[in-house]
């Protein structure tokens, strides 16, 4: 259906995001995400959902032969129709300096006042009120899906906001850098994905023993220099807030407020998330 339309079609929403990389919570969608530019009115059917949202044509552009929504249309889509959690988690990665396309090279990211200046411009209300307040919350500093679902678990949970991507100085001159840093509390954090053991772009040529036995020194080394205390958690446990909850006050984190009104939603999302990094 994609390619045999007389018209070009544009891709937009989650299939727009799965041509930019943009990272998702859950299953992708097997229906097809097309915006309407002709304003023809097709019916949606046949695994192709049609969207009538104006599109101007300068928030169109072509990667690899297929039109799709440009980057930071993408994104705010998404953030209007993606519940909190799985929003922040495309929303971090968009936000970065700059984004890697599957196809191969790279394209400046999408900034927090873009991004809110297109979401006031648009067209469509709906979801507008969700969209600033994930938008808000974004931070580029996030390295990976993992930590994005995790500080916006906490973000829901009332816990303190972390800082994020913190170096610390060794005294081989060089820094650790860790995930996430509370410093006012003595503890720092780290989420433990899967890659960091079994992608060759982190492990580069290590054995996972030898990661381990790295990665344990590396805690040792910032809880004598810097923090005293340590807590780490892997996807088994940042899709489960409940979980989360108990693991960040076992470790001494105290809640600073009571839970968002809107974390049943996003704990439905974080459910759904996939183990991906």
């Amino acid at each position: 259906m994609v390619t045999t339309r007389s018209a070009p079609p544009v891709l937009c929403r989650e299939s727009a995001a799965a041509i930019w990389g943009i990272p998702r919570l859950g299953r992708w969608p097997d229906a097809v995400h097309l915006a309407d530019v002709g304003r023809t009115r097709p019916r949606s059917r046949n695994g192709v959902v049609w969207h009538q949202d104006r599109l101007e044509a300068s928030e169109v552009v072509e990667i690899g032969g297929v039109f799709v929504t440009d980057l930071t249309r993408t994104l705010v889509d998404l953030a209007r129709v993606t519940p909190f959690l799985g929003a922040v988690v495309s929303l971090d990665y968009g936000m970065r300096a700059r984004v890697m396309l599957p196809t191969g090279g790279w394209v400046r990211g999408a900034s927090r006042d873009e991004l809110t200046e297109r979401l006031e411009c648009g067209a469509s209300p709906r979801g507008r009120h969700g969209a600033r307040t994930a938008i808000a919350f974004g931070d580029q500093a996030s390295g990976s899906v993992g930590e994005s679902l995790s500080r916006g678990q906490m973000h829901l949970l009332g816990f303190p906001a972390p800082r994020l991507q913190v170096r610390m100085p060794r005294p081989d001159g060089r820094d650790d850098i860790v995930d996430f840093d509370w410093p006012e509390f003595g503890l720092f954090g780290e989420f433990d994905g899967h890659g960091k053991y079994l992608r060759s772009e982190y492990t580069r040529g290590r054995a996972i023993a030898d990661i381990v036995i790295a990665e344990k020194r590396r805690e040792d080394r910032i809880r004598r220099r810097h923090r005293p205390f340590a807590v780490r958690w892997e996807w088994s446990i940042a899709r489960r807030p409940r979980l989360l909850a108990q693991h960040l006050e076992e470790a001494g984190l105290p809640r600073v407020r009571h839970r968002a009104r809107h974390f049943a939603t996003g704990s439905t999302d974080a459910r759904q998330a996939n183990g991906g990094e």
